[in-house]
This record gives structure tokens, C-alpha cells and sequence, in this order.
């Protein structure tokens, strides 16, 4: 049977089929979107109770990562948990210091975090300015203002972290200050650093094994010091044993006296025992007033020896001294911790200037409120005036030749003020500096002035000084008179003039020889207790001219004058007055018969004059140097 379907037909089956197929896509989703969110939440376990929503942690890159402390971690290893917690983001992951690619790595979208509010300007009370430009903190050319590890952590305990200066304990800044150094190569080997080595362990210089060389150190001063009491007990055996007892006034005859007046009053010298060159540079007998420590301060012979320290010590500083911009600084450090007790040698080569400067004065004070800088020892006073600023001079080359930041201002402003005399001043600038500026020329013209012009000046100027003393009849003494006919003339008083007491020269070398082994040992002492200044090296930076605005110890004097006015008159020319007015005291105050009865005697009567000269100047030096050293 042929089955015929009507239009009506066929369009009610298709609308019945559609509703179907929709029905069946509905359900198909809806069963999809169920088993969607039992996979993406699980389902709920009802014997645990739901804690709050956390929020996951984001990756962090292997840069990042806390680093894991071995078994037995050391004092860097500490310091490299403490670096990671604290300083890693300003400095970096690898001491880079703050560049753009490790704000990228470390901060992501925050990495100008200056300008957000917490670390802006208008920062909340918990937040702080984020600097900008963070050094690096090892590497080539890092870390030059610290020259030992105690600096360094001495640093990082005052002024670290940015945000929290102080915070850290002292055992946390020894482990930074050993791992930066690990870090940078300079940390010696199993080394645990504390207080007492780290004055020894240098921040840029080579890994060596940490020496402590105060034993020896002990041991020479030691030694010395036996040697002067050894020669103390000598020599009183040896006076006791030759010395005759000594005659009392009323034991004394006048008849004897007068004879004796005639005689050489020195003890004859034994024909066996030549005497050796060092004691014939000086005379067979002097009078025992010329010898006395009260009256000479033993300032003259002191000069000598620590002239003769200074020439050996600075022999074997040049053995290692390279007189370059670039490397004289880092070889004052090679000089102070590597080199077997150039320390020491540094440190009494130091010492020995600036004792040598005081020594001076007090010589030059001494010949002055003595009377003995009128003739015939007046030239003689002229050589030593010339030596005190040659003194002076070299002090002030030898303190230049480090060339770190602790010079700099002083090399600046000292040779400006050449520039302030008229008419000269410039030729005299460079040729003193060699240039428009200090640099290379300047450094090796002044090294040439320090170890050969101003050595030879000395060296010539105190042989000629010494020969002038011999030649002029010694240390200026009361003269005795000669004996009078009539003996029942000579007075109480004068017995003691008649037939002064003199001493030998073996007497007069054995007090010279204590005086050396008492100032070497207390030298040498000075010189293990006090290190002398050492600085970086000198920077291109501007602002570290600010770093030490200070003058050498003799010259503060200068400097606080240079505050009161024009640079030329407080800085030249009262300076060079003061020197002319030294120079011409023995043409000021001649030379008469009441000078020559008490040459010799301190503070004499007819000296007042030159007397208050010296002590105004004296006094003002020390006034003005405590006045600008008291200054911040």
C-alpha cells in the first residue's frame, strides 16, 4: 500500500524532531558543566572543616632562592643567609648593586618603586626613600673607601641596612663583612674574624695568612729596653771605679785651684785604647754643664737619631713605594700588611717625622731662652733654622707621598696658595706641581723632593750644624775665668768657674747611646700601639674632597688662620714673617758684656726680649692648632 504524507504531516514531525534535539544538547551541557566543577573543587570532605581561601605564592627565579646553609656553616655562610634577608635586593643577587636588569628579575612591575607611595617622598611612617643608584658590593673597582675589614664592619654595624641603621648585632656584622669578603677574594682561608685580626686582614689586597707580629714586636722593644738599664748599671760601675772621690769647697785650696786652673783638667787618655770613629767625631773632654740633660733636653742629639731612623726606615719603604697616581696608595697598604713588619717600619718612620718636628722646636726653644743664638754661634742658628723648615718640608712631601683621600685637601689648598703670590705665583705653582693641576707630575716632583733634594739638604745641613758646634766651642756654657794672682781674691761663688767639671768623650757617647735606646723603645712602642693614618685611594669624585678637610698636624695652624681673611696674608705671608722674624732675632738683639757673663743660663736677664718673641710665636702656634683641631 503506497503510503502519501501530507505537507501538514511532514511539518509537525520536524518541529516534534527539533524539540527533541534540543532537549538532548541541553542535558549533554548541563551534565558537562557538573563534572567541571566536581574536577575543579573536589568534593567537600565533611569530617574536615573548610579553612580560609589562601592565596598561592608566587614563583620565585633561582636568583631568588634562599640559600641552604651547609653542615657546619662558617662565618660567610651565616653572612650569606643574612645578605639574602637583608641587602640582596638593593645590592643584588651577586653584589651588582641596583641595575635595571636586576629590578627587572628582582621587583617585576614594582621595579620603580621610588615612585610608589610607601617608598616616595610622602612615604607612611614605616616606609622610606628608595635610593636610586646602589654601588655594587664586590667586584673590580668596589669598596674602595674601606682599606681593612674592621672598617668594613664597623660600617655595616653603624650605617646598615638603608632603611634600619644599627640594627644589625655585631655578630651579624662580622658574618656580612666575612662573606662580602669571601665574595671578593680577601678573606683569608678558615679564617674567623673578630676584633683583634681584622685591623689585619685587607679589603683589596691579596689573600695571605693573617700575621700577628706583636711578639716580636714585644721582644725588640724588650730588648732595647734591657740595653738601656744594661748600660745604666755600666756605666755607674765604671764611674764608681775610675772617678776620684770629689773635693768639697772647704776641702778645695786656692793655692791648688789656681794651679790647677792652668793644667788640662781632662783625665789622660790610655795609649792602648784608640779611640773608635764614632767617638772621634766628638771632642776628647767637654764641660759637664754642656752635658746636663736639664739644660740641653738632649733635643740636639735626639734631632740626629731620629734623623738616621728616618733615613734607614725610608731606605726600606722605597724598596716597595711605587710613586705613581695609580699605585702609591695601594702600596702603602702592600707596605702595612704584607710586607713581613713594614707595618712597623711604616709606623716608626711615621712617628719619627712628627717627633723629629717637635724635637726641633724644642731645640730651637731651648738655643733661644739660652742666649745661645747671639755670636759667635749666630750663624750656626741660621743653619738651624734652615733645618727646622726643611723639616717642615719633608714632613709634608712624605705625608703627600700617600696620596689617598686623607691628603688630598691638604695637597689642594697648600699648593693654591702659591698661587696667591703676586706676580710669581703661578710660575711657582707649576713649577712646584708641574702642571695646571696635581697628578702624575706632581707625585713624582714631589717624591724626587722628599728622597733626594730636601735628604740632601738635611743630610749636609746637620753635618755643617754639628761641625759648627765643635767649631764654636760646644754647647753654649758659662765660661770659667782664668785663675787670679792673688788667691785670697777668688770668692765662694766663683770656685765652681775656676776648674769646671768635664767629662770624657766615652762618658759623653755612653749618655748618647741611653738616650737612643730610650727614644728607639718608646718609638717602636708608639709605632705597634698607634698604626699611622692610611686612607683610600684618592677618587675622581668631587664630594670626596668633604671626606678629610684637614691639614697636617704642623700646619693646622695655617688652616685656622686661612678662616680670618684673604688667603695670601693669613696663609703666605704671615707664615714667611714669622720665619724672618726667627731668622733676624741675633741681628736684633746684639752681643754685649752682660750677655757673655751669663751665656748659657736659662731665661738670662739681658735675652727678655727675644724671649717673648719666641714664646708669643710658640703660644700662638699651639692655640691656633688646638683651636682648628677641635673643630669638626
Amino acid at each position: 500500500m503506497k503510503l502519501v504524507l501530507s505537507r501538514s504531516s511532514m511539518t509537525k514531525i520536524n518541529s516534534r524532531n527539533l524539540r527533541i534535539v534540543i532537549l538532548l544538547v541541553t542535558f549533554v551541557l548541563v551534565v558537562l558543566a557538573a563534572n567541571s566543577s566536581a574536577l575543579a573543587f573536589g568534593p567537600e570532605d565533611p569530617e574536615e572543616p573548610t579553612g580560609p581561601e589562601v592565596t598561592p605564592t608566587p614563583l620565585l627565579s633561582p636568583r631568588q632562592l634562599q640559600p641552604i646553609l651547609p653542615e657546619n656553616p662558617s662565618m660567610a655562610d651565616l653572612g650569606h643567609q643574612k645578605w639574602w634577608s637583608v641587602c640582596m635586593a638593593c645590592h643584588g643577587d651577586a653584589g651588582q648593586g641596583l641595575t635595571d636588569e636586576w629590578r627587572e628579575t628582582a621587583f617585576g612591575e614594582d621595579k620603580n618603586c621610588w615612585t610608589a607611595k610607601c617608598h616616595g617622598t610622602s612615604h607612611p611612617p614605616e616606609g622610606f626613600i628608595f635610593p636610586r643608584i646602589v654601588p655594587p658590593a664586590w667586584g673590580p673597582g668596589t669598596l674602595k673607601r674601606f682599606i681593612t675589614a674592621d672598617e668594613l664592619q664597623q660600617y655595616l654595624f653603624d650605617e646598615m641596612p638603608w632603611w634600619d641603621p644599627g640594627s644589625l648585632t655585631e655578630v651579624e656584622g662580622w658574618n656580612l663583612t666575612a662573606f662580602v669578603l669571601r665574595e671578593n677574594g680577601s678573606l683569608p682561608a678558615d679564617l674567623e674574624l673578630d676584633i683583634t685580626n681584622a685591623s689585619l686582614v685587607p679589603v683589596h689586597l691579596p689573600i695571605q695568612p693573617v700575621r700577628d707580629e706583636r711578639g716580636w714586636q714585644i721582644v725588640f722593644i724588650g730588648a732595647l729596653g734591657l740595653a738601656a738599664v744594661g748600660l745604666i748599671a755600666v756605666s755607674n760601675q765604671h764611674r764608681e771605679r775610675n772617678l776620684p772621690r770629689p773635693t768639697t769647697r772647704r776641702e778645695a785650696d786656692p793655692d791648688s785651684l789656681a794651679q790647677n786652673a792652668r793644667k788640662d783638667p781632662s783625665p789622660p787618655l790610655s795609649p792602648s785604647k784608640r779611640p773608635s770613629f764614632f767617638h772621634h767625631l766628638h771632642p776628647p773632654t767637654i764641660p759637664a754643664a754642656q752635658a746636663r740633660w736639664r739644660y740641653t733636653l738632649g733635643a740636639g742629639g735626639l734631632a740626629v737619631f731620629l734623623s738616621l731612623v728616618l733615613l734607614v726606615t725610608g731606605a726600606l719603604e722605597m724598596f716597595f713605594y711605587v710613586p705613581t697616581p695609580e699605585e702609591a696608595a695601594e702600596s702603602i697598604q702592600v707596605i702595612t700588611y704584607l710586607v713581613p713588619f713594614g707595618g712597623l717600619i711604616r709606623g716608626i718612620h711615621f712617628w719619627a717625622a712628627q717627633a723629629l718636628v717637635l724635637i726641633a722646636m724644642i731645640h730651637l726653644a731651648r738655643v733661644v731662652f739660652t742666649g745661645a743664638y747671639l755670636p759667635p754661634r749666630r750663624f750656626n742658628y741660621m743653619i738651624g733654622i734652615a733645618l727646622l723648615a726643611a723639616v717642615l718640608l719633608l714632613d709634608f712631601t712624605g705625608y703627600v707621598l700617600r696620596w689617598d683621600e686623607g691628603i688630598r685637601w691638604a695637597l689642594m689648598v697648600g699648593t693654591n696658595l702659591l698661587k696667591t703670590i703676586p706676580l710669581v705665583g703661578e710660575g711657582i705653582y707649576r713649577f712646584v706641581i708641574g702642571g695646571d693641576s696635581p697628578g702624575a707630575p706632581a707625585l713624582i716632583r714631589f717624591y724626587a723632593w722628599h728622597i733626594f733634594g730636601l735628604t740632601l739638604l738635611l743630610v749636609i745641613g746637620v753635618s755643617w750644624h754639628i761641625f759648627r758646634v765643635r767649631r764654636d766651642g760646644g754647647i753654649a756654657a758659662p765660661k770659667p775665668v782664668r785663675p787670679i794672682a792673688n788667691p785670697d781674691q777668688i770668692s765662694e761663688a766663683s770656685l765652681e768657674t775656676v776648674q769646671p767639671t768635664r767629662i770624657t768623650r766615652n762618658e759623653l757617647v755612653q749618655r748618647e747611646v741611653l738616650a737612643m735606646l730610650i727614644a728607639g723603645a718608646l718609638l717602636t712602642l708608639i709605632a705597634a700601639l698607634i698604626p699611622p693614618p692610611i686612607a683610600p685611594p684618592i677618587q675622581d669624585s668631587p664630594t670626596a674632597l668633604l671626606a678629610d678637610a684637614r691639614a697636617p698636624w704642623f700646619f693646622l695652624w695655617v688652616q685656622q688662620l686661612l678662616r680670618f681673611g684673604d688667603a695670601f696674608w693669613m696663609g703666605v705671608a704671615i707664615p714667611l714673617a714669622t720665619l724672618a722674624l726667627l731668622i733676624a732675632l741675633p741681628y736684633l738683639f746684639k752681643r754685649d758684656q752682660a750677655a757673655k757673663a751669663v751665656l748659657g743660663r736659662w731665661f738670662p736677664q739681658h735675652g727678655r726680649a727675644a724671649q717673648v718673641i719666641l714664646g708669643l710665636i710658640l703660644l700662638g702656634w699651639i692655640v691656633l692648632t688646638v683651636l682648628e683641631y677641635r673643630l669638626p
